[in-house]
């Protein structure tokens, strides 16, 4: 790899010496892409001759003039618009028209503190769901492994910053899509507190949990991302912004009146200002859910990793408790019954109107999402209110700081290993709901695979997260490892996911096939087609087992 640093800022405090260019590091950036994209499918589409031009007026201004993230190159995730051209999201059914020619505020706040924007990174299919071959779009594929998945929803950021084609990129987290991509393939990412950072510009999935949030190689370089990003929102953001998701402004506004904790640029500037091996977690307690931890479904490699990393906090002064989580199953399941509810309001009529153009994987979810009955969304945003206003409660009067688990309870899957939503255990999902801030950091590996280490903070608490994940990285190396895939490797194509349609014939007295979809006299075929869904045998059988796994859960 040409990649000359292994943070961004060591290449932060290159550029600021003038040891290098912006030049030299789009140009690094593009090559290490050149050699290695038609393996990873990291990009969606790059900006080769914006990203030059920009690094060249980057190099031109005087040092007195130069911000924060001056000519430091940096991926954007698919989802969210940058002028240079048209968001995908990966759909061949999108239109390419929407904020056409316009920055998100968000991008826009990168590029104010003058980072570079080489491309527009790969995900699933409007955030959710897993890559259909039958598209043209590029593949992500694990660095560390090809045959295998990265995670999603923010696929090639998690590639790329794997493989060293950047140091830093800007994605979205609506149930893991952030924390997942970067446990998978050994990066580092914040899911950050609901209404921290604008969503405009960002094309909606689930519009009560979708959040931004930064990428990179180390927390402390999520830190220098979040206060870019906090210095130019929290000030003056045009455009429209959901009903109840406060600017950061505001949101500082409301909590200093209510004596509330704020996630402030100068508290994440102290954090940089320190030195990154002053690490000291004495006071910070860290509440444990070992049924979680130690509960099935985690593998012994995860297990033994995530209690290595307990070790570690605590030799960092950190105290660490038990501290159950009965509330984790609700909040998962309000999770993904609120996303796949508000993903068919956000995108249904589109879906309804070419059903054959979006992907097998996003329409089969989405489409489960239009049969969720109103009375059952409203009971789960009523338990959502209940469980998160406990857990609240209980972490104060417990005096808990932050809550530790394994960000994913395994290594990457291969693709051939695909299992249906719900049937993994998901440890990611149920913080999307509460709006609390959640950090993944790398934990060591399993098979040669990544392991992540997931820390979640109450809200606001970015810095005392992010100040916990920079210390301990101090102490650990597993943040500093990169992939280094072989380009000439060929991997497996992705399989069809109806490879095996048409199911086996069942036996005299076997019920199965009501539950599988396949008879068009089931309630959900009837129910789809008032939605205007004609779906096909493969799709019904799928969106019928989704539909009866959101339906076998009481609350």
């Amino acid at each position: 790899m040409r990649q000359p640093f292994s943070t961004l800022e060591a290449a932060a405090r290159a550029l600021c010496s003038g040891s290098i260019s912006s030049r030299e590091l789009v140009a690094a950036a593009h090559a290490d892409a050149d050699l290695l994209d038609p393996l990873l499918g990291v990009y969606a589409t790059r900006f080769t001759e914006e990203s030059y031009a920009a690094a060249q007026a980057a190099d031109a201004l005087p040092p007195a003039e130069r911000p924060l993230l001056h000519g430091l190159p940096l991926a954007i995730k698919d989802n969210l618009a940058a002028c240079e051209g048209p968001v995908t999201a990966q759909s061949p059914a999108h239109d390419p028209g929407w904020w056409r020619g316009e920055d998100a505020p968000a991008v826009a706040g990168l590029r104010a503190a003058g980072a570079v924007v080489l491309g527009k990174t790969t995900m699933a299919e409007y955030a959710m769901g897993r890559p259909d071959p039958a598209h043209d779009f590029p593949v992500p594929r694990n660095p560390w492994d090809p045959e295998r998945w990265t995670g999603g929803s923010s696929t090639g950021n998690g590639a790329g910053l794997a493989a060293g084609l950047f140091l830093g990129a800007l994605g979205s987290d609506t149930s893991g899509s952030v924390r997942l991509p970067a446990a998978l393939c050994g990066a580092t990412g914040l899911k950050t507190t609901y209404g921290l950072l604008p969503l405009d510009g960002c094309l909606p999935l689930s519009a009560s949990q979708d959040v931004l949030g930064p990428m990179a190689v180390t927390a402390r370089d999520c830190a220098l991302l979040l206060v870019a990003l906090l210095d130019a929102t929290a000030t003056d953001v045009a455009g429209p912004t959901p009903a109840g998701v406060p600017r950061a402004r505001e949101a500082f506004a409301r909590a200093e009146a209510y004596g509330l904790p704020t996630c402030r640029p100068a508290d994440l500037a102290a954090l940089l200002a320190a030195p990154a091996d002053a690490a000291d977690l004495h006071g910070v307690r860290i509440g444990v859910p070992y049924e979680l931890a130690d509960g099935p479904g985690v593998t012994d490699g995860c297990r033994a990793a995530f209690h290595a990393a307990l070790d570690d906090l605590r030799q960092l002064g950190a105290e660490t408790r038990e501290f159950a989580l009965p509330e984790f199953r609700g909040l998962s399941v309000v999770n993904g019954l609120t996303m796949l509810a508000e993903a068919f309001a956000a995108h249904g009529d589109r879906l309804t109107a070419d059903w054959t153009g979006h992907g097998r994987a996003f329409r089969r979810l989405a489409a489960a999402g239009g049969l969720v009955p109103a009375h059952r969304y409203l009971r789960a945003q009523q338990l959502r209110t209940r469980l998160t206003s406990a857990l609240r409660t209980r972490m104060s009067d417990a005096g808990i700081d932050l809550i530790a688990t394994p960000t994913w309870p395994a290594p990457a899957r291969p693709y051939t290993d695909e299992a249906l939503p719900g049937a993994e255990l998901n440890l990611t999902a149920a913080w999307n709901p509460t709006g609390f801030p959640a950090l993944a950091l790398p934990m060591g590996f399993e098979s040669g695979l990544p392991l992540s280490l997931q820390l979640v903070g109450r809200p606001w608490s970015e810095p005392a997260l992010l100040t916990a994940g920079a210390a301990y990285q101090s102490a650990t190396t597993w943040h500093l490892r990169r992939a280094t895939p072989d380009p000439a490797c060929t991997p497996s194509p992705v399989p069809d996911p109806d490879r095996a349609w048409p199911p086996a014939r069942p036996t005299p007295g076997d019920t199965s096939q009501r539950t599988s979809g396949s008879s068009p006299d089931v309630p959900e075929a009837a129910a789809l087609a008032a939605l205007g869904i004609a779906p096909e045998p493969p799709d019904l059988a799928t969106i019928t087992a989704i539909n009866q796994g959101l339906l076998s859960v009481e609350f």
